[in-house]
């Protein structure tokens, strides 16, 4: 598994990138941004999920958008401006990781790169103003068929290795809620439940069992 990102840039812009850069492992829940920072460096995921999250002065978190091997870790490139989002890695993987000067002076550059980042950056716009409607308007159950769709598709496996705490610090739901949600989607046949991980065991149920919002699966 690569970086889409970077697959779609020509073969030169991938050996320039990857030499100024280097390859990293990416342990789960690292943070890789906190809010209110500088971004110093971004992040082009091989495999594996990030999750941008905003958190509440009193600690409430909840995400906004996720990230995988689709993209690049850089929302967007700001001169040093302070993050608005914290990044926490949901699931661990690798990285092609550069300086943000690096990519920034790459992206000044280089009309290819710009093109694909703004491509990205859109569709990251479009999930988080999804991800707001979501949030107000649908089910615990709903949300969460949603994300587990997103996740499993950014992966490229069935199985999600998270807690149901932890997958309520992501929804931004009490744990209660999301192990009742959860319930309801074993019972359907949709997944199986263990502690620490989730299976897709059905996935059109699962499908039948989410909102209509896109999982860019």
């Amino acid at each position: 598994m690569g970086n889409l990102l970077l697959a779609s840039l020509s073969a030169d812009v991938q050996l320039r990138l990857n030499g100024i850069g280097s390859r990293v492992l990416l342990d789960k829940s690292a943070v890789l941004v906190k809010a209110g920072t500088s971004q110093t460096h971004v992040y082009f995921p091989f495999n594996g999920l990030l999750s941008l999250q905003t958190i509440t002065p009193g600690g409430r978190s909840v995400e906004v958008a996720m990230l995988g091997r689709e993209g690049v870790a850089a929302l967007p490139l700001t001169g040093g401006a302070a993050a608005a989002y914290t990044m926490i890695v949901t699931v661990s993987g690798e990285a092609l990781r550069l300086s943000a000067d690096a990519l920034q002076a790459e992206f000044d550059r280089n009309p290819a790169l710009q093109r694909a980042m703004i491509r990205h950056w859109t569709r990251m716009m479009g999930e988080i103003a999804d991800g707001s409607a979501c949030h107000l308007f649908h089910s615990p159950r709903q949300r969460l068929a949603h994300w587990l769709l997103a996740a499993s598709g950014r992966i490229q496996s069935s199985r999600i290795e998270l807690t149901q705490e932890q997958l309520g610090v992501i929804l931004g739901m009490e744990r209660t809620r999301v192990t009742k949600a959860c319930v309801v989607l074993q019972s359907a046949g949709a997944i199986t439940l263990r502690y620490g991980r989730i299976r897709i065991v059905d996935r059109m149920r699962l499908q039948s069992a989410s909102c209509e919002c896109r999982s860019d699966s």
